[in-house]
């Protein structure tokens, strides 16, 4: 039975209970979810094969991108199946990944997240990602551990930084190195969806793409047992939404369960996926929904612990590709997303945005919040 006992657990009417600050938080993003949606909210997550864009027809490839731009308008939120990324590849990625937060703590220490490398590895409570909404949050560090890595695109640009790994590692660089590059290509394969269902060429995004700085995060949220036990307000993962464009998620560990994306009344729901249905979850980040002019959407999601009963076995992992553009990128409005109001924000290079989110995250100002 879940248990409310602890907060960011499920309440007894199965919502995550909050303190102050993050319902004030939540009011406020829901509103804003519920202003810019056109005809509610969905009834659930959807599924959408992209099989017609691996060798279907013009009609078949146009019917895809209907439902992508329905979702995209009203959820931002997908799960994609027919993917095309071999199993066995997703299979050593996880292999890989279990084994490097299986390894003590000083190995992965190595290779630490730096203000002048922003990869690398985090130890437990070394993010909050709540903070990113609100400077005055008082929550502490989120309840897991992260290893960051950019390996690039084939022609990377001449500042990309250089991947920094553990020592013994060939394994994990292998795989990492294989699984990033087939998570590249359906990401160029979602781009080309993206584009379609945004009224341009197929390969409009084509050539912001060639020089990404794409980043493989894994991430360990460990069973919640002593010594890890949660502290008042602390979660697995608090609510946030992506800075970049596209982020490509697959799920699974002893406890794929917990992932929540909030709706437009700002109700939670839960976003799940069996290893049957072989999906990756996608979803938008902030650079894509201002890129669109708002018409697509940055959907603030989260973790939650595990249920009280199943909290000591409940280990779960997550990797996830965060696509991010060529930095020299332009990102103004779409034209087809002007509308007759017109472009909402100035153009912006991918690189200055990213900097600036960071410096958002310093300074607690809301995903939404025009600048």
């Amino acid at each position: 039975m879940q248990s409310g006992e602890q907060a960011g657990r499920m309440s007894a009417c199965g919502t995550p209970e909050r303190n102050s600050a993050s319902a004030s938080l939540e009011a406020c993003l829901s509103a804003e979810r519920k202003k810019r949606q056109r005809t509610g909210p969905l009834p659930e997550i959807p599924a959408i094969s992209i099989q017609a864009f691996r060798g279907g027809s013009e009609e078949a490839k146009c019917a895809v991108a209907k439902q992508w731009d329905h979702a995209c308008r009203e959820v931002g939120f997908i799960k994609i199946v027919d993917h095309g990324v071999p199993k066995e590849v997703i299979d050593r990625c996880w292999r890989a990944t279990t084994a490097f937060f299986e390894r003590p703590l000083e190995e992965k220490n190595t290779v630490p997240m730096t203000s002048d490398y922003p990869y690398g590895y985090t130890a437990m409570g070394g993010e909050n990602l709540l903070a990113s909404l609100d400077k005055d949050v008082k929550n502490p560090g989120d309840l897991k551990e992260m290893f960051n890595v950019c390996i690039g695109s084939a022609t990377p640009a001449s500042d990309h930084p250089k991947p920094r790994w553990p020592a013994e590692s060939r394994e994990l660089q292998a795989a990492y190195t294989e699984y990033n590059a087939a998570l590249a290509e359906l990401a160029a394969t979602l781009y080309r969806v993206c584009a379609l269902a945004l009224g341009l060429d197929e390969q409009w995004f084509a050539d912001k793409n060639t020089q990404h700085r794409n980043v493989v995060r894994a991430i360990h949220y460990p069973a919640q047992k002593p010594p890890v036990v949660p502290k008042p307000g602390q979660v697995r993962a608090s609510m946030h939404t992506d800075y970049g464009s596209l982020t490509i998620l697959r799920l699974g560990g002893e406890f794929p369960g917990g992932l929540q994306v909030m709706g437009a009344t700002g109700t939670w729901v839960d976003v799940t996926s069996t290893e049957e249905e072989n999906a990756f979850v996608i979803n938008l980040g902030d650079l894509m929904a201002r890129w669109t002019n708002d018409r697509w959407l940055s959907t603030p999601h989260q973790v939650v612990n595990p249920p009280t009963d199943v909290a000591a076995c409940a280990r779960r992992l997550s990797v996830a590709y965060f696509c991010n553009v060529n930095m020299d990128a332009v990102v103004e409005c779409i034209p087809t997303c002007a509308g007759e109001e017109g472009a909402k924000y100035e153009p912006i290079t991918a690189g200055d945005w990213l900097m600036t989110k960071h410096m958002q995250t310093v300074a607690g100002k809301l995903c939404y919040e025009k600048k």
